[in-house]
């Protein structure tokens, strides 16, 4: 019988930790979970059969992160014990791939950045090491994925990537997948020191499908901080998606050093667009009266996207790349934001724009066909629980999917 010992208290432990997993979820669940639904008010609902929002809200000075879709809402965390052992907190956008292709994605990162998925093939893209140097001297490694959909086998391959003696680690941004190249958007960080203080450079490595080996590293934009300010690299392509990007849109700024109670001046302000089929850079200019707004840039496929917000309404200014030419913009009335930290959520994604912002009893949300220009649905995001107004007033819009 003692044999048995061993295996009884593990047997024991193993209970008594998922007995207390579930009892605090549901605890949990009993005392924070909120109720949210959207309501239609116009349009066809068909617009919203695919579509799920991230949100949060604060309850209990937490923040507690929920789905919103048109059949009610869900709490993540509310999924089970060996969900949660498996892929916690995995984006949303990851999860049919998790469900699909287990044993391809064990081990893996859950960053959409470092996915690509076509009709025959998911790659994944990762530099090892968490993209930081290591004992190999001036190289990092890094490493390629790729499934076979169609067979359901994988295959992977390693590169060593030269790189300065000063590069600290380096992130993935997106990858481009075309013509037999792989192309790897990166923003690469360099050592601080007394030679060199917070440099940053942006980088297109490609590879070769065939050969497997780096065919070229190109420089696309390079900082160095200095004592009169500071700089950055801004990119403006969604970074929750998982499809090819014909362009990548990115703005270099310089600032001056911060004075008390000011913004930094801007020094300067580059606007560039990269092609991925041809491997072209070039300087991208903005008209003068849109320039205040320049942060808030989107792109979608060919067109760059630039939102002006009143009191009253949106403009929403498009500039079409390959025709070169301004297209006459949208525009979308809606009622007054109740305040500056209420500012409208927007995300354009599958031909249509998306916009949510807060009314008096709830949050707005309206979808704009890109091609027509037309307003093609219109719905209310209310709460089920009218017993808990500090959530309602604290429900945040962090991310827009579609499904299919």
């Amino acid at each position: 019988m003692k044999k048995y010992w061993k295996i009884i208290c593990i047997s024991i432990l193993i209970v008594a930790i998922i007995s207390s997993y579930y009892i605090q979820k549901t605890a949990m669940a009993s005392k924070n979970d909120r109720s949210f639904k959207i309501e239609t008010i116009s349009g066809n609902k068909e617009e919203i059969e695919n579509l799920i929002l991230q949100t949060s809200y604060k309850s209990n000075e937490f923040y507690h992160m929920l789905y919103i879709s048109k059949d009610g809402s869900t709490n993540p965390n509310n999924q089970s014990f060996f969900r949660d052992l498996i892929a916690p907190n995995e984006p949303m956008i990851l999860r049919k791939y998790i469900d699909e292709h287990r044993n391809f994605m064990r081990g893996k990162e859950f960053d959409p950045r470092k996915y690509f998925e076509d009709k025959a093939r998911l790659i994944y893209t990762t530099f090892l090491d968490d993209g930081r140097k290591g004992a190999k001297g001036n190289v990092l490694t890094l490493q390629i994925d790729t499934l076979d959909k169609n067979t359901n086998d994988s295959s992977s391959f390693k590169i060593d990537i030269p790189v300065q003696p000063s590069y600290d680690w380096v992130i993935v941004n997106d990858i481009y997948v075309g013509n037999g190249k792989i192309n790897i958007l990166t923003t690469n960080y360099l050592s601080a020191n007394y030679l060199v203080k917070g440099r940053e450079e942006l980088h297109i490595y490609t590879i070769d499908e065939n050969s497997k080996e780096l065919e070229r590293d190109s420089i696309l934009a390079e900082l160095v901080s200095d004592e009169r300010g500071t700089s950055n690299i801004r990119i403006f392509n969604e970074n929750n998606t998982i499809q090819n990007e014909n362009y990548y849109l990115y703005m270099v700024e310089k600032y001056s050093d911060r004075k008390e109670d000011t913004e930094p001046e801007v020094i300067s302000s580059q606007i560039y667009l990269y092609n991925n089929a041809k491997n072209e850079v070039e300087e991208w200019i903005i008209p003068e009266e849109l320039k205040p707004y320049r942060k808030a840039m989107h792109i979608h496929e060919e067109t760059i996207f630039i939102p002006v917000y009143s009191a009253n309404g949106l403009t929403l200014h498009r500039y079409h790349i390959e025709k070169k030419l301004w297209e006459k913009p949208f525009t979308l009335q809606y009622s007054s934001i109740t305040s500056e930290k209420d500012a409208p959520f927007l995300r354009i994604t599958d031909g249509k724009f998306y916009l949510v912002y807060r009314v008096s009893d709830g949050q707005w949300l309206s979808i704009v066909d890109l091609k027509t220009g037309e307003l093609i649905y219109e719905g209310k995001i209310i709460s089920e629980d009218k017993k808990n107004q500090e959530a309602d007033s604290s429900l945040t819009i962090e991310q827009l999917y579609t499904t299919h």
